[in-house]
Order: C-alpha cells, then sequence, then structure tokens
C-alpha cells in the first residue's frame, strides 16, 4: 500500500510512485525483497529485517542517501503479548514501513489515523514522518496512568496489610511491562536523534523541529517510566518489610508463649524429680497447691508481658 502526495492524499500502486512527490509506503517484507533494489536499498538492510535476532533497543543506521531502522513497538493495552516490529526507510520524498511482525494490524491502524491528521497541501516529508512517530506513542501517556494507578493501589494494600498471594507476580509483570516500555522509548529517542543529527541531508534544517518535539515527548514519557520503575522498586521493598514485620509479629507470639510457659516446665521438673524429702509429694493439698502456683505464675507472666506490650 502505498500513499502518493501533492495537492491531495492518493492511494496509489508500486509502478506508480513519483520520485519527485512525496510517499509513504506500508509494506510486507515479501514485498520488500521483490522491489528492494529498484528503491537503492542494500540487501544487508532486507537481511537484517529477516534476522530472528532481535536487538532490545532498536538500532537505527544512516546511508549516504537513507535512513534505515527497525522498531520494535508495543501495544499499550497487551505489552507482554502483542509487541509490533517494523523496519523504516527514509529517503528523499520517500517513508517506507515495513511489517515485519504486526499481529493486530496496529500498524496500519496507526499509520491510517496519521494521514487522516495530515492536510496534504503543507506537507513535507518531516511532518509525515513525525504524524507516524508521533502516533506510536499518542496513547502512552493514558496507558502510564494506568500503570501508576495499578501501582499505588497495591502500595495501598500493604498499607492496609492487606496482602495476597498474587502480589509477587504482580509486581513483577508490571515491572517487566516497564522495562519493555523503557526499552521502547530508548530506541525512539536514538531514532529521533539521528534525525535531526541530519548527517545525509535528507530534510530540511528548519523543519528538524519536529524531530527535536518528537524527542522531547519520548524523553518525558521515559522520565515517567522512570520514576514509575523507582515507585514500583519501593512499593516491592515495602512489601518485604511488611513481609518481616508479620513474622516478627509471629516471632514475638512465640517469644511471649515461650516465656510464659518456661516456669511451668521448671514446676514440672522440678517436681517431677521425686525426692524422698519433699514435703509437698505427702501433703494433701500439695497437689491443689501446684496447681495454684502454675496458675499464678501464668496470670503474673501474661500481666507483665501486657503492660510491656508485647501482645
Amino acid at each position: 500500500m502505498y500513499y502518493q502526495i501533492s495537492t491531495e492524499i492518493m492511494q496509489i500502486g508500486f509502478s506508480e510512485i513519483d520520485p519527485d512527490k512525496i510517499t509513504v509506503g506500508l509494506i510486507s517484507l515479501e514485498e520488500l525483497e521483490r522491489n528492494y533494489k529498484c528503491f537503492g536499498f542494500a540487501n544487508s538492510t532486507v537481511l537484517e529485517c529477516k534476522s530472528d535476532r532481535i536487538h532490545l533497543h532498536g538500532n537505527i543506521d544512516v546511508y549516504d542517501d537513507y535512513h534505515f531502522g527497525i522498531i520494535n513497538g508495543i501495544d499499550s493495552e497487551h505489552i507482554l503479548k502483542l509487541q509490533d516490529r517494523i523496519a523504516i526507510y527514509i529517503k528523499r520524498n520517500l517513508f517506507m514501513i515495513v511489517i515485519i511482525e504486526d499481529a493486530d494490524d496496529s500498524v496500519a491502524e496507526k499509520l491510517s489515523k496519521a494521514m487522516e491528521r495530515l492536510n496534504p497541501k503543507k506537507l513535507t516529508l518531516e511532518r509525515v514522518i513525525y504524524g507516524f512517530l508521533e502516533r506510536l506513542i499518542a496513547d502512552d501517556y493514558d496507558a502510564i496512568e494506568v500503570l501508576e494507578e495499578t501501582i499505588s493501589g497495591l502500595e495501598e494494600e500493604i498499607s492496609k496489610k492487606q496482602l495476597n498471594d498474587d502480589f509477587p507476580a504482580e509486581i513483577t509483570s508490571i515491572r517487566k511491562r516497564l522495562l519493555v516500555t523503557h526499552n521502547f522509548y530508548e530506541q525512539l529517542t536514538l531514532l529521533g536523534m539521528a534525525l535531526q543529527e541530519n548527517e545525509n541531508d535528507l530534510f530540511l534544517e528548519d523543519k528538524l523541529r519536529y524531530f527535536t518535539i518528537f524527542t522531547n515527548r519520548v524523553s518525558s514519557l521515559n522520565s515517567n517510566i522512570q520514576m514509575l520503575q523507582d515507585y514500583c522498586a519501593h512499593v516491592k521493598e515495602a512489601y518485604h518489610a511488611q513481609l518481616d514485620n508479620n513474622l516478627n509479629a509471629v516471632m514475638e507470639v512465640f517469644t511471649v508463649v515461650a516465656a510464659v510457659f518456661l516456669p511451668l516446665t521448671l514446676i514440672v521438673g522440678w517436681y517431677g524429680m521425686n525426692f524422698k524429702y519433699m514435703p509437698e509429694l505427702s501433703w494433701k493439698f500439695g497437689y491443689l497447691f501446684v496447681i495454684i502456683l502454675a496458675i499464678l505464675v501464668v496470670t503474673i507472666a501474661l500481666r507483665y508481658f501486657k503492660k510491656k506490650k508485647f501482645f
């Protein structure tokens, strides 16, 4: 699928591409293999698109007359399940997007939305590229807000001592989502910086501001993600601290119980020796005496520990 832009945006076929007009392409990897020579792209870029090796932070290469890069995208609603992978070629009057992996057709949807928002009478290549890249992060502020609310909810559970067995799995899932999102923003930042540098003079100097705006937005989003990573680490530490407090409370109860009944053990051991001249053994009130003594010892011990606020 190709769009050609003059006074209006028209969908055209491969054979209708006019190199003097701005063209936006969304093609499959198979179509790239068939036509890459016609566009003047290096075979090594095609091989990189076909490679199973995935760069977590993406990559961007600058050639004499075009840029080539691979972006590992994310779905803000299913970050750990659906991840897009696309290649982009940027040449004079040409912005080509190659779909390597896109299970839910989200890339085509984002490009379509970007094209709808553009005014063909004022379009430049820089504005087209910015329009598409901006759609990649358009919904991310909402997604970040949801993540923040989720982490805040977990923190509230800790403060209310409403810990559940799913907490470790939940916090681990959030940390993975934050890491994947952080890597996504890192690669977009590198892409934005490479476009700003304009090493091969593809762009007009006064239009580089679009890439500056994009890079600043991505940096802002990445700062929010880093803040949430720190927040998540704090919540995890609070969770472990709460577990330690719970364990300490249990150990405190065990200590009190042991301290209360230790004198009883001593009494039992003492009278269990059955020495010949222990008068209590032959005394008719000896049994009652030991019972009262045991109750008295336990009562005194319990009152002492309660006064010291051990329980």
